[in-house]
């Protein structure tokens, strides 16, 4: 442990900007929502009948969880905990690979190691600061409930139901970062521990089938049930999974060489031929990604699609449940079903604009890794090795949003329909590539601060966060492009304008980006 705490300075000082933003977008969310329904719902009246519209509408509460209080401070948590859920698990799981795996990929941890520094410091000083950093989030948000006028057992409980998600997924990134040898490997495997907990949780309170729960660290903070019965003996599965974390990761750590990890990479075969071109080199870099997200989303459309048969229509009545339609639905016929299925493929498309951006940053890693200069050495242009990556980028996208829109189509019934709901999702997605190439061309050493940023924006000043901490849909019409396509699933004729402008942005964008990478020098 010698050096441990002089490391843990270290990751504060690098974090001071990131870590002291990401909380307070979190205490913001659970604030801001709170206070938009307290000004939306002024009796216990209005607030007892939106929980009951709210508790009826199954699509809701698929996403969402389930009602565990008739309150504003409790419909206020039954809004954005999931979402607070799953931010802390995602920031928590980028912040241990990045002050971890990633210093033994960049060499920075055998520089250090070098000096007198024991073999545990480097990720004792993460797991100190990544803890510390979860606990402040859930302090925060229960001293920002509590100023708010709530019950103080239910804030307290709120509050630890947030740290516990964030510990229990430190303990996961803590794992990942011991198996693997790269750092894209290591968020990919969390990725998935991640993907997994919110699926079962997803289907838990979807399906009714609340023992799912149980299974999912996410599940285990719903459980707790704040302003309800705030039963926080439910989080010491969060802490067990956080302390088995931390036990199985010094022991991969005290048995493996720096550098490496307990699932090794796979060298090609000696005299191999099939590297012959840049698409070739691409498709062997960017397969593991493209494969790990297809699978994902055919799971996750194999799992949604066999909840939309098992939503209840419920009654169009109540300005709540108007609200929700007029969001998601383009017709009076139209649906619960309908609507379900709409704000699925929306949501599916958010997350799959991450692709994109993650398949680009590949470009930029080479770069630094020296493999750029080298493979630019031969006869291939820099355009003809960066549109290599980006049919990757640009086809992966447009494929994950297929499988997913055929195996949710085939289980929810509407084969046709549900598959032509993700073909209008592309273009919109397609925007976040092009942001990628501008960032990559015209300021690399930034392309991944602006990548995380543009994919940030869009989910929080779209229509799947934005309404939780009060942001106008005028910002979300004109700035972020997936409220603007067409509702072709819940009753909405297709319109060729809108997904038109989204292709030709996109073309400006990659053009811009590409003339900037032919002018620029590789750094």
């Amino acid at each position: 442990m010698t050096g441990t705490w002089t490391l843990t300075k270290l990751i504060l000082r690098r974090e001071r900007l990131i870590t002291p933003l990401w909380i307070l977008l979190l205490v913001s969310l659970a604030a801001g929502q709170a206070n938009r329904y307290m000004q939306n719902f002024p009796t216990a009246q209005a607030v007892g009948d939106f929980a009951r519209e709210m508790a009826a509408n199954k699509a809701l509460t698929a996403f969402a969880g389930e009602v565990y209080s008739p309150t504003i401070a409790g419909m206020a948590v039954w809004k954005n905990a999931d979402a607070i859920y799953t931010i802390l698990a995602l920031v928590v799981l980028l912040t241990v690979v990045r002050h971890t795996r990633k210093e033994e990929e960049t060499g920075r941890a055998e520089l250090v190691g070098s000096a007198v520094v024991g073999r545990f410091a480097q990720l004792t000083a993460t797991v100190i600061v990544t803890s510390a950093s979860v606990v402040l989030a859930g302090l925060l948000t229960a001293v920002g409930m509590l100023k708010m006028g709530f019950d103080t057992t239910g804030s307290l409980a709120f509050g630890a139901a947030v740290a516990g998600v964030g510990l229990a997924f430190t303990g996961v990134g803590a794992v990942a970062a011991q198996l693997t040898e790269s750092a894209r490997a290591a968020i990919g495997l969390g990725a998935i521990v991640l993907g997994v907990s919110y699926t079962l949780r997803f289907v838990a309170d979807g399906s009714g089938v609340q023992a799912l729960k149980w299974i999912s660290p996410q599940g285990w903070s719903h459980l707790v049930k704040p302003y309800g019965t705030n039963n926080l003996a439910v989080l010491l599965l969060s802490v067990a999974l956080f302390c088995l974390g931390l036990a199985v990761a010094y022991r991969l750590a005290a048995g493996r060489d720096l550098g490496h990890g307990l699932i090794p990479q796979r060298p090609g075969p000696a005299g191999s031929r099939s590297l012959t071109s840049p698409i070739a080199l691409a498709w062997r870099l960017q397969r593991g990604l493209l494969t790990g997200w297809t699978i994902g989303y055919a799971v996750a459309g194999l799992v949604f699609g066999a909840l939309a048969v098992s939503i209840p229509q419920v009654s169009k009545q109540g300005a709540s449940v108007q609200e929700f339609f007029n969001r998601y639905t383009a017709s009076p016929d139209a649906t619960t079903t309908d609507a379900y299925l709409w704000l699925i493929l929306l949501s599916l498309g958010y997350v799959a604009a991450l692709y994109p951006l993650v398949s680009l940053l590949r470009l930029r890693a080479e770069e630094t890794a020296g493999h750029a200069e080298l493979l630019l050495t031969t006869p291939v242009s820099r355009l003809r090795w960066a549109v290599s990556h980006l049919v990757f980028a640009m086809g992966g996208s447009a494929l994950i949003m297929v499988v997913a829109g055929a195996t949710m189509g085939a289980l929810a019934g509407s084969p046709g329909k549900v598959l032509a709901g993700a073909l209008v999702q592309i273009p919109a997605v397609w925007v976040l590539a092009g942001l990628g190439v501008l960032a990559f061309g015209l300021l690399p050493k930034a392309a991944a601060a602006v990548s995380w940023a543009a994919f940030l924006f869009v989910n929080l000043f779209g229509e799947v966060l934005g309404p939780i901490i009060g942001i106008d849909y005028w910002i979300a019409k004109y700035f972020v492009p997936f409220p603007n396509l067409p509702m072709v699933v819940s009753g909405g004729e297709f319109s060729a304008t809108a997904p038109a402008i989204m292709i030709a942005l996109t073309a400006a964008l990659i053009v811009a980006g590409l003339t900037g990478l032919k002018r620029r020098a590789i750094v």
